[in-house]
């Protein structure tokens, strides 16, 4: 008897780890709320802010340290600090106020009244990952209710790689109107230095409570959602580079976009964030194709749960990667730089002791500069507030890597690629059957031109003959 225990204890111990490297391992299926097409992703990124103690002792999202100085009509700069990022958790499971009072969650602050120093205080993070190729990505936010802000959450390469929630706290300020978001694509190169961009409303006021923001990008399109519900699709612009996320909230006076500095401090706030991607890292690929060995198996593949409501603070919400929303559940990969490339450096994460001084965090000087992009205007030909003003675009900091090849291939891409090249095979072979009948029609021309200018030589050189004999014919005695 003991030695049938000690090899049920044996085999328990032997099968756990299996059990556990089982869950997930071959992927992330999510669904598309509007096509009802599924998509499989290879990593995950999940952040539970309700339970997030200490954003300076993590390594999946970096606090941004910088100046940008002002620009165009904006009378202020931008002075991010790590003080405007902080977190208010949850004393327990769930709840509706953190330990310090109001919202729990993680906290991006603008800070109020006339800045010092020529610049307003406000915060941003951005994910350590930077990686990410295609995917579905979820927020849970509560913005602002103060006048005078711009909040974003977004993905981002450069500024014609860019996929963006943004939210106006100035569009929030009339109960009568309807609240909208501007959806934004910044596109290139194929369409250079243009915003795609869409006024969306959304039934809610952003401000009033938690909503779920949600954009799903493959190599076809972008697609947008709130609380499951479709706001917005574009194939136009769509990025094809690996990048990062970011959260930000901003401010500098710009009266044509964040308005502001608010009167008191503005403070955004994040629950979670739940991302399902593809990765352009060599080394997490190859970690993906070690621990996919049978996508077959039950749950082997995650089915992502599709959000439909407003999530709620006050209940538990659901996170399918191993460390359940938990910092570090997927470290950057460590994959070297290519050879070529160079080597800007990047914002580390400061110790939560002794936050390093500006200098050392701060991006290099290519991120200090802006520059500006004016809208041109969106597919379906709506305006943007206050237009009259441009939009100034921010240059971040980005790491260099070569273009990386498509991760996947969907089959509907692969039928869209297919499509294309048979077009154009015909594009092409009509082209030469228009030339050859061009052709044709030309010798036909020439032919018919030929014969007629014989006929008219012909007659022409009768009337020569003709006077020449009349002139030869002279009357006798001349």
């Amino acid at each position: 008897m003991a030695y049938s225990l000690y090899s049920i204890v044996i085999l328990v111990f032997t099968l756990v780890p299996q059990l556990v490297s089982a869950a997930c391992e071959c992927g992330y299926q999510t669904r598309s709320i509007k096509s009802n097409e599924n998509e499989v992703f290879t990593d995950v990124l999940e952040s539970d802010f309700l339970h997030l103690k200490d954003i300076g002792a993590q390594q999946d999202w970096i606090r941004q340290v910088w100046d940008i100085p002002a620009v165009g009509v904006a009378p202020w700069g931008r002075n991010m600090t790590l003080d405007n990022v902080f977190t208010n958790p949850l004393p327990g499971d769930v709840g509706t106020e953190g330990v310090n009072g109001g919202d729990p969650g993680l906290q991006i602050r603008v800070t109020a009244g006339e800045p010092r120093g020529g610049a307003v205080k406000t915060g941003e993070v951005a994910s350590a990952r930077r990686d990410i190729l295609y995917g579905s990505f979820r927020a849970g936010i509560k913005y602002t209710g103060e006048n005078g802000t711009c909040g974003a959450f977004f993905f981002y390469y450069n500024d014609t790689q860019e996929i963006d929630f943004e939210f106006l706290s100035k569009l929030y300020q009339d109960p009568a109107k309807a609240a909208a978001l501007l959806l934004i694509i910044h596109a290139g190169p194929e369409v250079p230095k243009m915003d795609i961009w869409k006024p969306t409303p959304v039934g809610f006021r952003p401000a009033d409570g938690y909503h779920e923001y949600r954009f799903d990008w493959t190599p076809e399109r972008v697609t947008y959602y709130a609380d499951g519900k479709f706001l917005w699709e574009s194939t136009r612009g769509v990025p094809f580079h690996a990048g990062g996320l970011t959260l930000s909230h901003w401010s500098n006076g710009d009266p044509g976009w964040s308005a502001g500095p608010p009167a008191k401090d503005a403070d955004m706030k994040f629950s979670y964030i739940k991302a399902y991607f593809n990765s352009s890292s060599d080394t997490s690929n190859k970690d993906y194709k070690q621990r996919c060995k049978d996508p077959s198996k039950p749950d082997a593949i995650c089915k992502v749960p599709d959000q439909t409501s407003p999530p709620d603070p006050n209940k538990s919400t659901w996170f399918l990667g191993p460390n359940k929303g938990l910092p570090g559940n997927n470290p950057p990969p460590a994959d070297p730089p290519p050879p070529t490339s160079p080597k800007p450096s990047e914002p580390s994460p400061p110790p939560a002791s002794n936050p390093p001084s500006q200098k050392e965090v701060s991006p290099d000087n290519s991120c200090g500069g802006s520059k500006g992009y004016t809208c041109l205007g969106s597919e379906n030909g709506d305006s943007l507030p206050d237009q009259k003003n441009p939009i100034q675009r921010i240059k971040r900091p980005i790491r260099q890597t070569e273009s990386p090849p498509l991760q996947r291939q969907t089959k509907r891409s692969r039928l869209l690629k297919l499509e294309a090249a048979v077009e154009m095979r015909a594009i092409h072979v009509l082209e030469a059957s228009m030339v050859i009948a061009v052709a044709r029609m030309g010798i036909v021309v020439v032919r018919r031109a030929t014969a007629m200018i014989r006929s008219v030589r012909k007659s022409l050189g009768g009337v020569a003959v003709g006077r020449k004999i009349s002139k030869r014919a002279e009357p006798e005695g001349w």
